[in-house]
């Protein structure tokens, strides 16, 4: 597959920030990896068991450093909502773990029309509309990001 995007994912039984890298993708391989996820089971199952080491589905523009990711977080005692990630991935000559900074977002809703939506403005490279879908939700966050992927 000839892309410059690459995508990751974090599963509910995997170590708190350890991704398994899943390779090179596209659009259509991002959504079917994005909808194999059951979004409400994991996110009940977490929250039952008070883990909430919730899913989490990142793809990296290798091309500029701009990643996407998609997660769950509480939303109110009966509802969840999705999480989304927008961050820098900076490569470090040095051998370091690349830097990366993060904004994270909160949905207030368990609709995936949005999440779907930025899906589809990533692998546009549509960051100026990305940036206007993001500014409409709420800011949990920006903070750094560990890059952590199990062998």
């Amino acid at each position: 597959m000839k892309t410059d995007f690459i995508s990751r994912i974090h599963k509910t039984d995997y170590e708190t920030d350890s991704y398994k890298l899943l390779g090179k993708t596209d659009y259509e391989k991002h959504i079917a990896d994005f909808n194999k996820i059951n979004w409400n089971d994991e996110y009940w199952k977490e929250y039952r068991d008070m883990t909430f080491n919730f899913p989490d589905l990142e793809v990296l523009d290798e091309k500029n450093g701009k990643y996407l990711s998609i997660s769950l977080a509480p939303n109110t005692e009966d509802s969840f909502q999705f999480s989304i990630g927008f961050g820098n991935h900076k490569e470090n000559s040095d051998g370091q773990k690349p830097t990366r900074i993060v904004k994270l977002y909160g949905t207030e809703s368990e609709s995936k029309e949005l999440p779907t939506k930025l899906i589809r403005l990533i692998f546009d490279r549509d960051y100026e509309q990305i940036d206007n879908e993001l500014n409409k939700l709420f800011l949990f966050d920006e903070i750094e990001d560990l890059y952590i992927n199990q062998e």
